[in-house]
């Protein structure tokens, strides 16, 4: 379903790609940590040594189902994948999909990138920030996430670090779902 929806978005909206390099997907692991407290305001940086963090394989949440890795009920998880680019001027394109629940904010080597259902842009969001709406991941009833277009100038050759907080709208909820996907194309 994602692969289909990338296809389309490609097509559409970029332009021709002759090829796309899922260098974040289901299966990747990532550190991740799951907060009492606000975490230190570099965690999405590249130079951040996750010391103390837990690890796991992507789908992280309870309640769907399709979790991968399956947490307790929490306000927030923050997570990071570091991934290598051999040449970050080779990539034209790049784009990310997030299945969550209820809230997200995705950066890439330090910037924000993208949010949903999470305040407004730069905002810093508490770890234990409550969510004004709920929002419900898709793929597990085979649904597509959203895509969002990403400024590949941001990538570096070298180590980058796509790092994703997610926060639900409630601790009491009766589900939580962070699935992030990133796809570069050239």
């Amino acid at each position: 379903m994602l692969v289909g929806a990338l296809l389309h978005w490609s097509a559409t909206a970029q332009g021709p790609v002759d090829h796309w390099e899922a260098v974040v997907q289901d299966g990747s692991t990532w550190d991740y940590l799951l907060p009492n407290a606000q975490p230190l305001p570099y965690w999405m940086f590249t130079n951040f040594a996750a010391t103390g963090w837990s690890e796991g394989i992507s789908g992280f949440g309870y309640g769907d189902g399709d979790d991968a890795t399956v947490i307790p009920s929490s306000h927030s998880i923050y997570m990071r994948h570091v991934f290598q680019v051999d040449d970050a001027n080779g990539f034209s394109t790049a784009m990310l999909a997030v299945d969550y629940d209820d809230g997200f904010v995705a950066y890439l080597n330090g910037t924000e990138i993208a949010r949903g259902n999470a305040g407004e842009p730069g905002e810093v969001l508490a770890w234990d920030a409550i969510l004004d709406g709920w929002h419900e991941a898709v793929l597990y009833a085979g649904g597509t996430p959203d895509l969002i277009d990403v400024n590949p100038g941001l990538l570096v050759s070298g180590t980058n670090v796509l790092a994703v907080e997610v926060h639900n709208n409630s601790i009491s909820s009766s589900d939580f779902s962070a699935r992030p996907f990133l796809f570069l194309g050239a």
